[in-house]
């Protein structure tokens, strides 16, 4: 590596510390460690904050899912790429941690070799900067749905992100990530995103007519266009922080768009929309003004 990058391992295991501070600094890696959250997150808030944090879930006073909590609401420490190193091993453990917003996911006992490769893969090089149409994508009380029906969710699941996936294309989108049941994705026209949720609505709305409220599938669509950080096939910056605020504003069905989106849309598509106003969104200094698309089918 050109220059020495800092890596903090939490858990309370000392062996487990011992082993990935052996690795890691044979790879050339500065590794920080603490046994409990607390100390994990003293050490991230502080001066010399860590590159990539290796995150345990179960952990005594404070879990993982506390801890990375805690690091997402920080403006200094959101972006901080986290891998969950857990012994919990279940698909909706899986799916809870990377939802709480881990970067990746490794289940105890585990092989170096593969924790290294997710290290490698989420350090990359630093970010290059672009202005871009957000789109961030979410189902209505899908957490709640797994507890209830594992199987049952999983399957709507994979009929939401086939169609959230076609429209992406249809669209010229770009597939960022999926967080657990949500989508970021990126457009180069706030047009085409606009375009892309209108589109996704509308097929979510007739897939759900006929069908009983349990097999229904509900999306909230929050769209922003501002300015983002592209680093390794992922995206961070303000520009995605304003567009997750503004997804939860969104109705089930549908979708909530930023003034900025909003006034490069609204002389090239035909759509009706209403203000809300500037609604005060946590961590944002300067929240633009909120407009509801109301979506006709």
């Amino acid at each position: 590596m050109d220059e020495k990058r800092t890596i903090l391992v939490v858990d309370d295991m000392s062996q487990i510390r011992n082993i990935l501070r052996f690795n890691l600094e044979k790879e050339g890696y500065d590794v920080k460690d603490a046994n409990n959250g607390e100390k994990a997150l003293e050490y991230a808030f502080g001066e010399n904050k860590p590159d990539l944090i290796i995150l345990d879930i179960m952990m005594p006073k404070m879990d993982g899912y506390e801890v990375i909590r805690q690091l997402r609401e920080a403006d200094g420490t959101k972006h901080i790429p986290v891998i969950f190193l857990t012994a919990k091993a279940q698909k909706k453990d899986v799916l809870k941690g990377i939802e709480a917003g881990g970067n990746d996911y490794v289940v105890k006992p585990f092989k170096f070799v593969d924790v290294h490769r997710k290290i490698e893969k989420l350090m990359g090089m630093y970010p290059d900067r672009a202005l871009a149409a957000i789109m961030i994508t979410d189902i209505v009380g899908f957490s709640k749905e797994m507890e209830d029906n594992e199987e049952r969710t999983y399957s709507k699941l994979l009929i939401h992100n086939e169609m959230i996936r076609k429209n992406i294309k249809k669209n010229k989108g770009e597939e960022i990530k999926t967080i657990g049941d949500a989508f970021l994705v990126r457009f180069k026209s706030a047009v085409d995103a606009v375009k892309a949720g209108i589109n996704i609505q509308n097929q979510f709305l007739k897939y759900n007519n006929d069908r009983k409220s349990v097999d229904q599938i509900l999306v909230r669509i929050g769209i922003h266009i501002g300015d983002i950080l592209i680093k390794d096939n992922d995206v961070f910056g303000n520009g995605i922080n304003i567009a997750s605020k503004i997804e939860p504003l969104a109705e089930p069905g549908g979708i909530c768009i930023s003034a900025d989106a909003y006034n490069v849309v609204k002389n090239s598509i035909d759509i009706k929309v209403l203000s809300l106003g500037r609604k005060e969104l946590k961590n944002i200094e300067d929240p633009p003004e909120i407009f509801k698309i109301l979506i006709e089918s």
